[in-house]
């Protein structure tokens, strides 16, 4: 039975006990797209969830964006009032993290 091997076909006898054949593993799975930003997977409702800014400022979140790499990071309102997912509060100047508030102790 031939097998596909990094090396070209090569002939798999079952009957050789403990002979290992090392072949090439290429699916979309395993694919990494290098040259590519992050893509947004899923977006969740951030609500009672604020980023803590410089001066401890609190920045209220509209929502968490999710990306394909694994990471996270919260989104507001832009000083134009509109949303762009793609910016990051993280990346606001002295960003320390996020904290969730209880909504009836802000009125």
């Amino acid at each position: 039975m031939p097998i596909n091997t990094t090396a070209g076909p090569v002939e798999y006898e079952r009957s050789r006990p403990g002979h290992v054949v090392n072949t090439s593993r290429i699916v979309e799975e395993d694919l990494q797209y290098v040259d590519e930003p992050p893509e947004i997977i899923s977006v969740l409702p951030a609500a009672d969830w604020r980023a803590v800014v410089e001066d401890d400022e609190l920045v209220v979140l509209v929502a968490f964006v999710a990306l394909d790499d694994g990471r996270m990071h919260g989104v507001a309102v832009g000083e134009d009032g509109r949303i762009d997912l793609t910016d990051d509060v993280e990346k606001f100047p002295g960003f320390t993290g996020y904290i969730q508030t209880n909504p009836k102790e802000e009125k």
